[in-house]
C-alpha cells in the first residue's frame, strides 16, 4: 500500500452539523419555516461486515492473476447483483514493478442510476504479493491476506449495499472496487493504485460525474484511528470536515480523530486529480512517524486484526452520510 508524505498543514475551519443517531427520526424546520421530511438512518451491522471481510480472506491472498483473485471477483459481481445493483466489470492489463503482469478488473456496482444526486464510495480488493515489513525474513516474499488492507473497506461496502437493498434512497450510489492497488514500490509513486488510475482517466474522458466520493482503506483494525489525511484536505476540505464532525457528533471522535497527518498516495489521489471528483480517504494512520499500523504489509494483516466494532462505527458514519445527504440534511 502507498506511501505517506509528511508535510505541514493548516488548520481546517470547523463545519458544524446536526446529526441524528441511527434509527432516530428527523423532523427539523428549514430556514423558510417548512418542515423537512422524516427519515431513518438504518443501523450498520458490524457482524455482517465482518462476515464479508472473512469471505474475502478465506479465498486466500487476492494477488492479481491468482485463482483467489478470480474467485473474489466472481463473488463480488454475484453478490452485488443479488442486492439489485447494475454491475460493470472494467478490465485492464496491469504491469507491476514487482516483476509480474496480470489481467485485472475494477468492479463497479450502480444503485439507483439516473438520480439527480450521485455519490461514489470505493475501496480496493487486491492484496500484496510480498510482506516486505514482516519481521520474519522467511515470510517477506510470501503474499499476505490483506484483511484490513483491502478486505475491510470492501466488507463495509457490501454491508452498505445490503442496507440500500432494504432501505432504498432517492440517491444514485456507485460502489467501485479498485483492483491492482497494492503492488507498487517505494521508489515509484505511480506504481501504486493502477486500478484507480485507469478508472479515473476513463471517467474523465467519458464525462462521468459524481457529487463527491469516499475511499475506505484500512478501516477494520483493532485500535484504528482515522486521522485527517492531507490529499483529502487539499482537494475536499469541506467534505472531510463534514465527515469528521458527523462522526464526532455521533460519539466517534476517538475513531475519527481531529488530528492532521501527511499525504497518502492512495486511490483517492487519482479520483481527485484525474477524474475531478472530490474524494476523502478514511484510513487508519495512528502513528505520526510510522504512518499505518504495525501489521501493515506483514502477515499480521489477517482476520485476527479485524474488529467488529471498528467496522460497525466506520460503516455507521458512512451510512449516516449517505442518508443525510439524500435527505438534504448536511
Amino acid at each position: 500500500m502507498k506511501r505517506i508524505f509528511f508535510i505541514s498543514t493548516f488548520i481546517l475551519s470547523i463545519v458544524m452539523i446536526v446529526v441524528a443517531c441511527k434509527k432516530d427520526k428527523k423532523e427539523d424546520q428549514s430556514s423558510s419555516g417548512q418542515q423537512k421530511k422524516q427519515y431513518n438512518i438504518p443501523a450498520f451491522n458490524g457482524d455482517s461486515a465482518f462476515v464479508f471481510v472473512k469471505k474475502q480472506v478465506d479465498f486466500g491472498p487476492r494477488v492479481p492473476g491468482t485463482e483467489a483473485h478470480k474467485k473474489a471477483q466472481q463473488w463480488f459481481v454475484e453478490k452485488f447483483r443479488s442486492y439489485g445493483a447494475e454491475v460493470e466489470v472494467q478490465k485492464f492489463d496491469a504491469n507491476f514493478v514487482l516483476g509480474f503482469s496480470a489481467k485485472s478488473s475494477n468492479i463497479i456496482a450502480k444503485f439507483n442510476p439516473g438520480k439527480s444526486k450521485k455519490i461514489l464510495i470505493a475501496a480496493h480488493y487486491d492484496s500484496r504479493k510480498i510482506a516486505e515489513k514482516d519481521p520474519d525474513p522467511n515470510k517477506k516474499n510470501l503474499p499476505i491476506d490483506g484483511a484490513d488492507d483491502g478486505a475491510s473497506g470492501v466488507g463495509v461496502i457490501f454491508e452498505l449495499a445490503r442496507i440500500l437493498k432494504n432501505n432504498p434512497l432517492d440517491l444514485s450510489i456507485d460502489f467501485v472496487l479498485f483492483d491492482a492497488e497494492d503492488n507498487g514500490n517505494e521508489t515509484n509513486d505511480e506504481s501504486w493504485c493502477l486500478g484507480s488510475q485507469y478508472w479515473s482517466k476513463n471517467a474523465k474522458s467519458d464525462g462521468y460525474k459524481a457529487d463527491f466520493g469516499v475511499l475506505l482503506d484500512l478501516v477494520g483494525a483493532k485500535g484504528a484511528v482515522f486521522t485527517k489525511e492531507y490529499v483529502s484536505k487539499m482537494y475536499a476540505a469541506d467534505l472531510q470536515a463534514t465527515i469528521w464532525n458527523l462522526a464526532a457528533n455521533m460519539g466517534y471522535g476517538d475513531l475519527f480523530a481531529d488530528i492532521e497527518r501527511g499525504s497518502v498516495n492512495d486511490d483517492h489521489l487519482y479520483v481527485n486529480r484525474d477524474a475531478g471528483i472530490p474524494m476523502v480517504n478514511i484510513i487508519n494512520m495512528p502513528d505520526p512517524s510510522g504512518g499505518f499500523g504495525p501489521y501493515h504489509h506483514t502477515h499480521d494483516d489477517n482476520i485476527n486484526i479485524i474488529d467488529v466494532n471498528t467496522l460497525r462505527r466506520t460503516g455507521q458514519v458512512v451510512t449516516a452520510l449517505m442518508y443525510k445527504y439524500a435527505n438534504d440534511d448536511l
